[in-house]
């Protein structure tokens, strides 16, 4: 069995636990936001076991595209929408006294940017892994500027803010290894790869917990 194989194992078995958790958790819950959350996870879960299907049946997830990083992009997408909106209108309303907390915010996206460039651009990689990257930037970006950006608000009415904060913090941290985990892929360095799906998996089976924990918070 190869690294690969497992290091994806890791990660699926992590997200899957904490995806049937969240399913539990959530099933009569009336708010959104956590389901959202679940669901992104959910598809952490879905990615790692098309790409563990792949590795057995002798395919490979290096070098080309594969359907395993729809699943990497959408949940990145569902942790975005999640705090986009409603969520981001709750704790800023738009106004100069949280100008600050947005510029630090804009430290996510820009630090991505400039991975990106450093080790992705500046490789003598394929067309296609730099377009991938380049796609995979785009939602990391995203999310990870709101997570940051909910991160360092000062808290609201409710304490919304300050409960999710353990979230937040961890899907940031999701964020940024999904880029590290995809130069690594492109340099396709399994050892490494196997450590930092460790890191990937403590991540993606501590997210949901933390959002139930945080709404228990928030609606106690």
């Amino acid at each position: 069995m190869s690294l690969y194989v497992i290091a994806n194992i890791i990660i699926f078995v992590s997200a899957l636990a904490g995806f049937i958790f969240g399913i539990i958790r959530f099933s009569r819950h009336k708010a959104l936001y956590p389901r959202m959350i679940n669901y992104g996870v959910g598809c952490i879960a879905l990615g790692r076991l098309y790409q563990i299907i792949r590795l057995v049946t002798g395919g490979q997830i290096t070098g080309e595209f594969q359907l395993g990083f729809l699943g990497l992009a959408g949940s990145l997408l569902f942790f975005f929408s999640a705090n986009f909106g409603t969520m981001d209108s709750l704790a800023d309303d738009r106004s100069a006294r949280f100008r600050k907390s947005r510029m630090i915010a804009s430290l996510a996206p820009i630090a991505m940017v400039a991975i990106y460039v450093i080790f992705v651009l500046c490789e003598d990689f394929p067309a296609l892994a730099k377009i991938l990257g380049a796609v995979l930037l785009a939602f990391a970006m995203q999310s990870a500027y709101f997570n940051l950006k909910h991160l360092v608000l000062p808290d609201v009415d409710f304490g919304i803010v300050n409960c999710l904060k353990a979230y937040n913090l961890a899907a940031l941290i999701y964020a940024f290894l999904c880029m590290a985990e995809f130069i690594i892929l492109c340099h396709e360095n399994e050892v490494a790869e196997l450590i930092i799906s460790l890191a990937i998996g403590c991540v993606a089976g501590g997210i949901v917990p933390l959002v139930a924990r945080g709404v228990k918070k928030w609606t106690m």
